[in-house]
């Protein structure tokens, strides 16, 4: 499901953290696992940090970071996949472990 009138905020590295949340209001109620591009090979997780990362662990090339020049974009994501109980990780380290001890998909091409 998208909206109509997404705006994009790009490479825009002056909003504050207030304007970015409040930009965001514009994804309520967009599927954001499927308009990043969530599917049977491409799962979406999250590293938390000092900015928070949206990744997918690809069934063929393992972590995948998910190019995330619009911090608005970015940030509905995150909040997304957090609220609809994705993982969320505190490091690459930490994914690694969790996807050997879960058996998360490896294929080849």
């Amino acid at each position: 499901m998208g909206a109509p009138d997404i705006v994009s905020y790009a490479f825009r590295d002056d909003l504050s953290r207030k304007q970015i949340i409040k930009l965001a209001r514009q994804y309520d109620g967009v599927d954001m696992a499927a308009s990043i591009g969530a599917d049977e090979d491409n799962f979406p997780f999250v590293i938390e940090g000092e900015n928070s990362s949206v990744c997918f662990w690809n069934a063929y090339s393992g972590i995948m970071t998910w190019p995330d020049e619009d911090p608005v974009l970015r940030y509905a994501a995150a909040q997304y996949l957090r609220e609809k109980a994705y993982p969320v990780f505190k490091s690459v380290e930490e994914v690694k472990r969790y996807a050997k001890e879960h058996d998360w998909p490896r294929k080849s091409l």
